[in-house]
């Protein structure tokens, strides 16, 4: 039998050692589209964003899925290119992307921070940049694992927002058939149905009717097109209110902010298809806080 030197068999070792690791160094690198884990290994966690509102920042908050009790509040802050850090105050919308949390903010009079896309550390709030917009603020964000598409609204208005897996700002779809309601939240749900975009939509007293109502709409990401769902009461304590929405499948509901008596909080009431109009709701959790946005849970 043929025998190799020392020297070369020992030099065959470590190349092969070195190719194993380069091998396990590129299975770490994230894939932003990668299945996410199941509901079971999942932190039983939903995630807000409070209204900027009277000089007070936005604060990410993690609340208890099954209780509502806030668990954790922090601002949200990252280092420019100086390592200075520097702290973000107007969030406007929060989603779950496999296992991310992700946040929007808005228009800030120093260009580099306005109307980003952020990937945050829920914990200390430490961010990074993902991207920039391009067709000024999104709010009330949500992902869909099944378009492998982020939604949201353009500034809480009646205008559909679509941001694709490599970040690309896709054009305003207008949302249509909520007559005089307002577009002020927006969740993905996902059900026996499949998975679907859900606008809450307010009326104010003010208003043209003068009628006080906040009502739901499933939503077509290809036309616009509103469809209502149900009337969600009691209106003195949502209507008036930021009306930001999420839901959560591994318990089956929906939560929405209120504003009983300027309280603040959250309402939730138990997602059904079709739902009950109109669709009482009680209140749940996050206790004093004015809720902008609120993440779902549907991966």
């Amino acid at each position: 039998m043929k025998r190799f030197p020392l020297f070369l068999v020992l030099g065959l070792l470590a190349a092969a050692s070195i190719f194993q690791s380069c091998q396990k160094d590129d299975l770490k690198v994230a894939n932003p589209t990668a299945p996410s884990a199941p509901s079971s290994d999942r932190a039983p966690e939903v995630y807000g964003v409070s209204v900027f509102t009277g000089g007070a920042p936005s604060l990410l908050h993690t609340m208890d899925a099954a209780t509502g009790f806030v668990t954790n509040s922090v601002q949200v802050h990252i280092f420019n290119s100086s390592g200075v850090q520097v702290f973000i105050n107007d969030l406007k919308g929060v989603c779950v992307v496999n296992g991310q949390v992700w946040v929007s903010t808005g228009f800030n009079a120093v260009d580099a921070y306005s109307n980003m896309l952020l990937k945050v550390n829920p914990s200390t709030g430490f961010a990074t940049v993902i991207a920039h917009s391009t067709i000024g603020t999104v709010s009330d964000i949500d992902y869909d694992p099944a378009t492998d598409m982020v939604y949201g609204l353009a500034n809480n208005t009646n205008s559909l927002v679509s941001i694709d897996n490599a970040f690309n700002y896709l054009p305003v779809t207008a949302i249509t058939g909520m007559g005089n309601h307002m577009s002020r939240g927006l969740a993905l749900v996902g059900d026996a149905n499949g998975s679907r975009i859900v606008v809450a939509g307010s009326r104010n007293a003010g208003s043209i009717g003068g009628v006080l109502s906040t009502r739901l709409f499933n939503v077509s990401p290809a036309t616009g097109t509103a469809v209502l769902i149900a009337s969600i009461t009691p209106d003195n304590q949502l209507a008036t209110a930021h009306c930001g929405i999420g839901y959560d499948m591994d318990h089956g509901v929906m939560v929405i902010n209120r504003r009983a008596s300027a309280g603040f909080g959250l309402n939730s009431f138990v997602w059904s298809n079709p739902l009950p109009n109109p669709t009482a709701s009680a209140f749940w959790g996050g206790t004093g806080i004015n809720f902008e946005d609120l993440s779902s849970d549907i991966q």
